[in-house]
């Protein structure tokens, strides 16, 4: 059968139209196909900056870590500093408590010491003594002793505790024990170390004369030992006492020799009215 030219123009119109589509068709895909060729290379560039930074990057990235590393140092030298101040600053707070504990007990000394002066009485004087003994030393058991001018022996003056008032401490002799051994050679003696015999003796001497002896054998249960500031101050005690004790004792001397050249007066007194 014979197509009409109009439906020959038709089937033209739709073959030029299919063709037109073919050819957009294969320009989009040609199209997707270099975008999609594009999309590859940068993912692998990517990859490859990943592994490999740029020269930029590279540079800015050591930067960061050199200014690390320099903080760092700096951190690590103010820590220091900090350290050093921080124990400068315990060391001086455990100075000023020291000093201050120190300024107590000599200024508690100085009290002390004008108290010893201030009475000729040497029941008052020995108790004076243990009272400074007891507060500012810390001692629990101890003993005052005094050279008997006659015999020469340590007399017990005045004691607390049970060791002191001991009858073997009612008379020492001289270089017997340990009281005695330092009213001989007039040198104090510390013993905390080995735990034998008293913690401290210390005569009581004015230059070379040697007066007495205190000895400490026993501490208050707070006191772990005696330190450094309570030799001291026992050295300046025993200088004290000992000023203390030889006034009192000429003192007593020189009131009975008053009384006894009074009561020789008066007797004579006596004795010559009665001849008149």
């Amino acid at each position: 059968m014979q197509q009409e030219p109009a439906e020959i123009l038709n089937l033209f119109k739709k073959s030029e139209e299919l063709v037109d589509m073919l050819r957009k068709g294969k320009a989009f895909t040609e199209e997707l196909m270099g975008e999609n060729e594009r999309l590859r290379y940068r993912v692998v560039q990517l990859e490859a900056e990943k592994l490999n930074p740029p020269e930029l990057l590279m540079t800015e990235v050591e930067r960061l870590r050199i200014e690390n590393g320099q903080m760092a140092q700096k951190l690590e030298f103010l820590d220091g500093k900090f350290q050093q101040v921080e124990a400068e600053n315990k060391d001086f707070a455990k100075r000023y408590v020291e000093v201050e504990e120190q300024n107590e007990s000599l200024a508690n000394l100085y009290v002390a010491s004008h108290r010893l002066h201030s009475t000729l009485d040497s029941s008052e004087v020995a108790e004076c003594i243990k009272e400074i003994l007891l507060n500012m030393i810390g001692s629990e058991d101890f003993g005052l002793f005094v050279i008997d001018d006659e015999t020469g022996d340590l007399v017990r003056s005045g004691y607390e505790g049970e060791i002191a008032g001991g009858p073997e401490k009612a008379r020492i002799a001289l270089g017997e024990g340990p009281e005695g051994i330092v009213a001989l050679a007039g040198e104090p003696s510390f013993n905390e170390a080995s735990g034998e015999g008293p913690y401290a003796c210390v005569p009581l001497k004015i230059k070379e004369r040697i007066v007495g002896v205190i000895a400490i054998y026993t501490l208050l249960s707070h006191k772990k030992g005696l330190s450094e500031l309570d030799h001291k101050l026992l050295e300046l005690l025993a200088g004290h006492a000992a000023s203390a004790l030889i006034s009192s004792k000429l003192y007593s001397m020189a009131d009975r020799k008053l009384k006894t050249i009074e009561g020789f007066m008066s007797l004579l007194r006596v004795t010559g009215g009665g001849n008149d």
